[in-house]
C-alpha cells in the first residue's frame, strides 16, 4: 500500500523551524532577532514569516524594509484598536516584499482595518466568536469592503467567502482562515500540535485530517443550530468553536449580507453577458 504524503503546511516557532527540510512551513517569529534571522537566511521551504508581538517595534520594520530576500510577511496584530497606527511602519516594507495584516475581530479593530486598506495592505480578519460590539464592526467592515472605492487589496474572510458564494471553490471558513488542521498545522515551542485558533495543545485523540468534519458532525448530532443553518457548508461549525452554545444570529446576518452582494454580482455579470450577446448579434 502506498503511504499518503502529508503535504500540510506547518506553522513553526522560529527555533523549531531551524533545519526544516521535509515540507513547506511558516516561521513564527516574536522577536526582532528572530525576524532578522529569517529575513536574511530563509530556508528553501519557507513560505512566509508570521510576525507576532512586533507591531510596535520600529527597528524590526526598518530591517524588514531592506535585505536581499523577498520572503512575504504576515503581521499579526494582537490588539488592533491600540496598534493600528503602527501600520504606517509597514509602508516601506511593502516596497521590498508582500505584506499581509491579520487582526482579531476585537472591539476597535475597524480602525486598524480602515488604515490597512487605505495603505493598500491585504488584510485578514480573524473573527473567533465575536461579541455584539465586534459584530457591529464586522458589518461596518463588510460595507467598507463592498462599497469603498479605496479598497483595492483583498479583505479576508470577506473576499473568499464572497467568491465562494459566487461559485468559486474556496472551501470552508476553516480553510479560508488557515485553521483547518488537515492543511494548516500549528505547533508550540515543544513541537506539539495545537488546536485550531486557540493555541492549546491537542489531546492524543486529535485527528487533523478529519478534525473539522468530525467536530461538525458532533455539532449536528448534538442538535446545534448548524443543522438548519443555510451557511453550514461554508462555515462547517467555525463559529461554534470554542463555545458550542454561541448564538450565530449576528453571524447569519453577516452571511446574508455577503450572499446579497454575491447575488448582485451574479445579476450584473448576467446582464453584461446578455448585452454582449445582443451587441454581437447586432454587428452580425
Amino acid at each position: 500500500m502506498t503511504q499518503e504524503i502529508d503535504r500540510a503546511l506547518r506553522f513553526l516557532p522560529a527555533a523549531l523551524a531551524e533545519g526544516r527540510t521535509d515540507g513547506p512551513f511558516v516561521a513564527v517569529v516574536r522577536t526582532r532577532d528572530e525576524l532578522s534571522r529569517w529575513l536574511e537566511r530563509p530556508l528553501d521551504r519557507l513560505q512566509w514569516i508570521q510576525a507576532e508581538e512586533l507591531a510596535g517595534d520600529a527597528e524590526a520594520w526598518a530591517l524588514a524594509a531592506h535585505g536581499n530576500s523577498e520572503i512575504p510577511l504576515d503581521v499579526i496584530l494582537s490588539n488592533p484598536a491600540s496598534e493600528f497606527s503602527d501600520l504606517y511602519r509597514l509602508v516601506d516594507v511593502c516596497a521590498v516584499r508582500d505584506v499581509r495584516v491579520s487582526m482579531p475581530a476585537l472591539p476597535g479593530f475597524l480602525k486598524a482595518l480602515k488604515l490597512a486598506v487605505s495603505l493598500q495592505l491585504p488584510a485578514r480578519i480573524l473573527p473567533g466568536q465575536p461579541n455584539l460590539a465586534a459584530l457591529k464592526e464586522l458589518m461596518e467592515a463588510l460595507k467598507l469592503y463592498l462599497h469603498e472605492s479605496m479598497v483595492e487589496a483583498p479583505v479576508e474572510f470577506f473576499h473568499s467567502l464572497l467568491a465562494a458564494m459566487c461559485g468559486a471553490e474556496k472551501g470552508s471558513l476553516w480553510m479560508i482562515l488557515e485553521e483547518d488542521p488537515a492543511v494548516f498545522r500549528h505547533y508550540d515551542t515543544e513541537g506539539l500540535p495545537l488546536l485550531p485558533g486557540v493555541g492549546k495543545p491537542c489531546g492524543p485523540e486529535f485527528s487533523p485530517a478529519t478534525w473539522v468534519t468530525d467536530r461538525f458532525q458532533t455539532l449536528i448530532d448534538q442538535g446545534a443550530e448548524c443543522a438548519t443553518c443555510p451557511w453550514s457548508d461554508v462555515c462547517m461549525g467555525f463559529f461554534k468553536w470554542l463555545d458550542s452554545a454561541y448564538s450565530c444570529a449576528g453571524v447569519k446576518q453577516l452571511f446574508s449580507e455577503i450572499k446579497a452582494a454575491a447575488d448582485d454580482i451574479g445579476q450584473d455579470l448576467a446582464s453584461r453577458e446578455k448585452q454582449s450577446h445582443s451587441a454581437t448579434r447586432t454587428t452580425l
